[in-house]
């Protein structure tokens, strides 16, 4: 397939489906607190999705993520490399290692950091909830209620 051709099927819509290949969007510097990170909105609002939004990250030799904490509860998988977790904003903390094949669950207000101290880049997958789904009327729905079928 020409690269023409590719990016002419980049974003195809199969019925109410939304499909995109990663090797067609952009990456984007990460930016504030991020050193040598770049990341790839693959999925979001713009594209139908209105609970949850996928994203790619690079996280090249020496790089890492902010050190962040946030309302929204989100999940990883590496898909390549080895990096480190920081889970603390105290520099004596132990970081744990992740590496291609594990799956993360960051729970909401976690302390989180990846940071990559190898040759290869650290990349990883992160599904993460839409704010809306973190404010006050979707937090105080109890458990017992209806919730839609998401998968």
């Amino acid at each position: 397939m020409t690269q023409t051709n590719r990016t002419e099927q980049a974003v195809r819509h199969e019925g109410s489906i939304f499909l995109v290949n990663a090797a067609d969007v952009s990456s984007e510097k990460l930016g504030k607190g991020a050193e040598k990170t770049e990341v790839q909105y693959l999925i979001d609002d713009r594209h139908g999705s209105k609970r949850f939004a996928l994203r790619l990250y690079t996280v090249r030799k020496g790089g890492h993520t902010p050190l962040d904490q946030h309302q929204y509860e989100h999940h990883v998988y590496v898909l390549k490399g080895v990096g480190l977790l920081h889970q603390s904003q105290d520099t004596g903390s132990t970081p744990k290692t992740i590496e291609a094949g594990d799956a993360l669950f960051i729970p909401s207000n976690a302390i989180h950091q990846f940071s990559n101290v190898q040759n290869e880049p650290l990349v990883f997958l992160c599904v993460k909830g839409n704010p809306h789904l973190y404010t006050h009327e979707a937090l105080s729905r109890k458990s017992d209620d209806p919730e839609p079928n998401y998968c």
